[in-house]
């Protein structure tokens, strides 16, 4: 339901760093210029209103894991350490800090792939996610599978954090759905630049054209060259996108815990 909003995302947080590409389109250089609509329309109309999913069987394959993970270290983390949610204030993000740190380091690679998939430009890339991520492999090693993650456990950790923190503080006061929509938007707005960052580093390597730079330098010419609006390339789209996303996936695992728990009563009665 969301994938396009994902891809227009990650174009518009992109798109200035291809700008002097040969294989750069009509699409990019309307992201490049801050036209997000523009862009999505130009999508469309060259490459086909299909190609909006664009990766987003790579974000099926990769988010299955990473939500999972975050959820089993989360209650792992608080049952651990059941303390945390009646000691200081900082304590209920511990457990959102440490689910977020393991999922990036076990799915980062398929987050790399899934980024590479959606900023690729034209018609008909027929790599499947698994044929990509045996390309970075082979071409770039580990190096090219995890570039960036450094910056992605600095960003992933608050915003996972923060996200768990948000729901827990408000659940109980307006509901599980829209707990989680606020919390995954308060989460994804505080962490964003960071996203912006991750987002370009990702992209490096992929085409002959794009520079690779560190992360300081890259915020550096960032800066330079944007401003503070660089670091909010696609956040309209971004906070639209994460409302729903995760305001249902908060539902669903709250309907499951209460199913697995009515399960395991039945058993235990029998």
């Amino acid at each position: 339901m969301t994938a396009p909003l994902s891809r227009v995302t990650v174009l518009a947080q992109t798109a200035t760093m291809f700008k002097g590409s040969a294989t750069a389109s009509r699409s990019r250089q309307a992201f490049a210029n801050g036209r997000i609509i523009e862009g999505a329309r130009q999508i469309v109309q060259q490459e086909g209103v299909l190609t909006l999913w664009r990766g987003n069987l790579c974000t099926c394959v990769h988010r299955f894991p990473f939500t999972g993970i975050n959820f089993l270290v989360v209650q792992a983390v608080k049952q651990a350490f059941p303390s945390l949610e009646h000691g200081p204030v900082w304590g209920a993000f511990v457990p959102g800090a440490a689910a977020g740190c393991a999922a990036v380091m076990v799915c980062y690679p398929l987050e790399v792939v899934r980024t590479r998939l959606m900023t690729h430009s034209g018609p008909g890339d027929n790599r499947g996610w698994l044929v990509s991520l045996q390309r970075l492999a082979r071409t770039e090693g580990a190096i090219g599978m995890y570039r960036g993650v450094g910056l992605a456990l600095v960003m992933t950790a608050p915003q996972v954090s923060i996200s768990f923190g948000v729901y827990d503080h408000l659940k109980d006061r307006i509901g599980t759905f829209g707990a989680g929509g606020i919390s995954g938007v308060v989460g994804s707005m505080v962490t964003f630049p960071l996203d912006v960052l991750r987002r370009r580093l990702q992209v490096m390597g992929m085409d002959a054209s794009v520079p690779k730079r560190t992360c300081w330098h890259e915020a550096a010419d960032l800066w330079r060259c944007e401003g503070p609006r660089g670091f909010v390339r696609g956040l309209g789209p971004e906070v639209i996108k994460v409302f729903p996303t995760l305001a249902i996936t908060f539902s669903a695992f709250e309907y499951l815990r209460q199913y697995e728990s009515i399960f395991r009563g039945r058993i235990l009665q029998h």
